[in-house]
């Protein structure tokens, strides 16, 4: 296989990494857990047992339920015993401590709060968010269990990643939203990064679709995009040396599919279709599989779950 690599520039104030234009494709078979959905199912995460899988579920265009499934997509249950809020998204495991993190709010948005959940679904604690807007969404664990980075879409200056301390709620900001517009992130298993969509700031509005990976110490310093090229979603395989993400590069019709590239932007690898329009990938816990969301037939507002066998990556 042919490698190109980007020379190491400096661009806008960022020291941009070496990172692969280079694409392997390694297409893996697409396992449904739900293929029939009644809608929209969206932000699988795997719970700590290895086997639960917690989504949320369209119950109209506005309000979300709390579900729990597994791999085998049995019957989806209601994983909360006593809901917090109307519309409930973003479900987010820390695995060493059992715990789930997500937002809720009213169905009409109002009202945004993030809640923390043990494992049976009870002990709903609201945590008392300061600093942020109302749009601060997409929960990610730093490993000591003390506190959770969110992306704050409302923000004054415009998209920001906030570290948010789950006992004070004291909100911190990691990135400068004059250099880059931010969007998920996602916190590596060891603490010390964070990777998360986002776009130079060159005085447009954040588009989610214009996106690339990147990638930052959570202790403050330069993001460095780690694969050129578009994409979202980012999430950490459990060794922390892989990342999973969604990308439509290359797809005319703007459909997703799922990618993986090593944590220096190199290996990057395609490992499905771009026909399921896979979104928010996200690694088991054992790191051998990888569940998202996906689309089931042509209907463009219906999403189920699936789930790929992760194959032998380079090392």
């Amino acid at each position: 296989m042919r490698h190109r690599s980007l020379l190491v520039l400096l661009l806008a104030g960022f020291c941009v990494a070496d990172v692969s234009m280079a694409q392997r494709v390694d297409i893996q078979p697409v396992q449904w857990i739900i293929k029939e959905s009644a809608g929209v199912d969206m932000w699988a995460y795997i719970a700590p047992d290895g086997k639960t899988i917690t989504f949320s579920r369209a119950v109209d265009r506005r309000t979300f339920e709390l579900l729990a499934t597994d791999s085998e997509g049995r019957k989806p249950v209601t994983f909360l015993k006593s809901p917090p809020a109307a519309s409930l998204t973003r479900g987010a495991w820390s695995r060493p401590h059992r715990r789930l993190a997500f937002t809720g709010s009213g169905s009409d948005g109002s009202d945004m709060g993030l809640y923390v959940a043990d494992a049976h679904g009870e002990n709903v604690k609201r945590i008392p968010v300061k600093g942020l807007s109302a749009q601060f969404i997409y929960p990610s664990w730093t490993p000591d269990g003390r506190s959770v980075v969110v992306v704050d879409a409302a923000a004054p200056s415009a998209n920001t990643l906030f570290r948010i301390d789950l006992e004070s709620g004291d909100s911190s900001a990691l990135t400068d939203p004059s250099r880059v517009l931010a969007g998920m992130p996602s916190v590596s298993p060891n603490g010390k990064w964070v990777a998360f969509a986002g776009q130079l700031n060159e005085g447009q509005k954040y588009d989610q679709t214009k996106n690339q990976i990147w990638l930052m110490p959570i202790g403050g310093g330069k993001p460095s995009p780690i694969s050129a090229g578009q994409g979202r979603q980012p999430d950490w395989a459990p060794d922390g040396k892989w990342l999973a993400f969604a990308s439509g590069r290359g797809d005319p019709a703007g459909h997703h599919a799922v990618f993986v590239v090593d944590r220096k932007g190199h290996n990057l690898t395609q490992l499905t279709e771009y026909t399921v329009n896979a979104q928010h990938p996200v690694w088991s816990p054992d790191g051998k599989w990888l569940v998202f969301s996906a689309q089931p037939g042509e209907q463009a507002d219906v999403f189920g779950l699936a789930r790929i066998f992760v194959p032998d990556l380079p090392r």
